[in-house]
């Protein structure tokens, strides 16, 4: 790498960047921070169409990045194939320096293009392994010693990888993720009630708010059956569930079945979720696995005590009677009991926010995040 160049990089990822979920918000971060910086030239190729209009919860215009799509179903299939060709004559006319790829079909295809003395590979793993079939994890285990560094936002995902991959601990390398504090902020006691009036609720009710697409992952089956016992004894909570997906047909007949549809609100996917957060007194996630999560890291910018799973990265974020709640994973009287703490407890609430606020500020910005990745790269460069 030419120290007076732009570092060259291509992002390779199965996602539209630009649709919502937390991987993609990851990206849009990092990379409106490097493309700032003035060092780096950035493609991104999404093996994935760009999302409609509709669904469009991001947005990510610099001179410095340029979004490219090629949809695959599986890299073995002709889309496939033709993509692994486009980046393969890309990375052989040497218009890259550094290849970085996150979930599994841009794993693999980072893995098998060809080598080339200046080009370093770094595999970003996001979550825990959950969405890998047994077959695309034996293709990776032999697959991981092609990277030069493995990178993950939480020490939990390399434990992981160590054990169940047989990754090399010394190419492992924990960053944890970043949230823009001036942009999920609190408000003021003013702010606070214009976005819940925003928000149809003008009174004294507690707002519990979960921020998750509609997938089985996120458990909103288990949610919905822990507020519906909230509800017998904190009658004025009531439920904003902000996200879309495959199951929300089966949560809104959960909700009817249960009678609780007046309590519930379903806001759909929001690109204004940092109007949404600071009207909220809770946050909840019920997910039976996460990496470490963006949606968590924005509710505690936002100030807010957190119910979360103890699954992966939930417990670096979440410090139990500190600044949130833990609870075990597909429990929905323990998730209800906790909640149900919460809401009647006030006071509490708001230490335990501010709490996590500071937490966050200190140790889960922005700027931190870039740097740690910039260091990174300035490794990698060291080593050529």
């Amino acid at each position: 790498m030419n120290a007076a160049m732009p570092t060259r990089l291509l992002m390779l990822t199965d996602t539209a960047i630009l649709g919502p979920g937390g991987s993609e918000r990851f990206l849009r971060n990092l990379l409106q921070r490097l493309a700032a910086s003035g060092d780096y030239a950035i493609d991104v190729l999404q093996l994935a169409p760009p999302p409609a209009q509709a669904a469009r919860v991001g947005t990510l215009q610099h001179a410095a990045i340029r979004l490219l799509h090629r949809p695959i179903d599986a890299i073995y299939a002709p889309a496939g194939l033709a993509a692994f060709g486009f980046v393969a004559q890309r990375v052989l006319r040497g218009h890259y320096d550094i290849l970085q790829s996150q979930h599994e079909k841009s794993d693999l295809i980072n893995a098998l293009l060809p080598r080339r003395a200046h080009v370093r590979r770094i595999s970003n793993r996001r979550d825990m392994g959950f969405q890998k079939s047994a077959r695309v994890s034996a293709v990776l285990r032999r697959a991981n010693g092609r990277f030069d560094r493995i990178v993950a936002p939480t020490h939990t995902i390399l434990d992981a990888l160590v054990a169940e991959e047989n990754a090399d601990r010394a190419r492992c390398r924990a960053i944890p993720n970043g949230v823009d504090t001036d942009h999920f902020h609190p408000a003021d006691e003013a702010a606070r009630a214009r976005l819940r009036q925003a928000l149809r609720h003008t009174g004294d009710e507690c707002l519990i708010g979960c921020v998750a697409s509609f997938t089985p992952v996120k458990q909103h089956g288990t949610l919905i059956e822990a507020f519906a016992r909230v509800l017998q004894v904190q009658p004025h909570a009531r439920l904003l569930l902000v996200g879309e997906g495959p199951l929300r047909g089966e949560i809104e007949a959960q909700i009817a079945r249960l009678g609780i549809g007046s309590q519930v609100d379903l806001l759909g996917a929001r690109a204004d979720v940092e109007n949404i957060l600071p009207a909220l007194d809770i946050f909840v996630l019920p997910s039976s696995t996460e990496g470490m999560s963006n949606a968590i890291l924005e509710a505690q910018a936002c100030a807010l005590p957190v119910v979360a799973t103890d699954v992966g990265g939930n417990p670096d974020l979440v410090q139990p009677r500190i600044n949130g709640l833990l609870v075990p994973p597909r429990a929905p009287a323990e998730l209800a009991q906790a909640l149900s703490t919460l809401v009647a407890q006030p006071q509490w609430r708001s230490a335990l926010g501010d709490r996590a606020r500071r937490r966050v500020a200190a140790t889960y910005s922005l700027d931190a995040m870039s740097a740690g990745y910039t260091e990174l790269y300035r490794e990698l460069a060291h080593e050529i």
